[in-house]
This record gives C-alpha cells, sequence and structure tokens, in this order.
C-alpha cells in the first residue's frame, strides 16, 4: 500500500512531500501549522492578510491602536479617502511575522507567504 510518503513533489531543485496547507488568510494559517508541515517535509503557507492586527496578537505591537488613535476624527465619516496605509509599517509587520516564523522552522519542507 503506498502512503504520502512514496511520493515527491519537485519545484526547481527542491524535493517535498505533497502535503500542502494553508492559504486560508486571517491567522487561521497560523505559524504553527505551516511549521508543522514543513516539519514533516511539506509545504505549510502563513498569511498577510490583516497582518498588522497578526502582528498585534503575536508580537504585542500596536499597529491597530495607533492607527485608530491617528484617525479618531474620522471614524464616524462616511469619506474614507483620508485614512491611509503607512507601508513602513506594513513592511514591518511582514518582516515581524516572517523572521518569526522562520526562526523557528525545522525539517526539510518549504513556508510560503500569501500576499
Amino acid at each position: 500500500m503506498k502512503c504520502v510518503d512514496d511520493f515527491r513533489l519537485t519545484l526547481g531543485d527542491k524535493e517535498v512531500v505533497p502535503i500542502m496547507i494553508g492559504g486560508m488568510g486571517v491567522d487561521i494559517s497560523t505559524s504553527d501549522l505551516a511549521l508543522e508541515a514543513a516539519r514533516l517535509g511539506g509545504i505549510g503557507h502563513i498569511s498577510d492578510a490583516m497582518i498588522k492586527t497578526v502582528a498585534d496578537r503575536r508580537y504585542k505591537t500596536k499597529y491597530v491602536r495607533e492607527k485608530l488613535k491617528r484617525y479618531k476624527f474620522n471614524v464616524a465619516n462616511s469619506d474614507k479617502s483620508v485614512v491611509q496605509f503607512d507601508m513602513g509599517e506594513i513592511a514591518e509587520a511582514t518582516r515581524l511575522h516572517v523572521e518569526g516564523t522562520m526562526s523557528r522552522k525545522t525539517g526539510d519542507g518549504l513556508v510560503f507567504i500569501n500576499c
């Protein structure tokens, strides 16, 4: 009887067990889930959906609170054109999340990020 470990998926020069999990979005595709897939030799996906909220939960940052303070004057206004994304904060939150995940990676599998 064949099992999943009898097969390989080739991506470039890398062979992995054909296990892929993740890509489900906002902190459902967690680092822990992706890391377990990688440990088993497969591919785990983490998501960057709502990355600043995820960073606040996981790394104790305050991106969401700071954005609310910055734009509180506009909360009741239906025109949200004044509200802007801070690309520096997004880059920093993404770096925190990816580095925090990859620093704990074990096994021969891969970790992808959905963005």
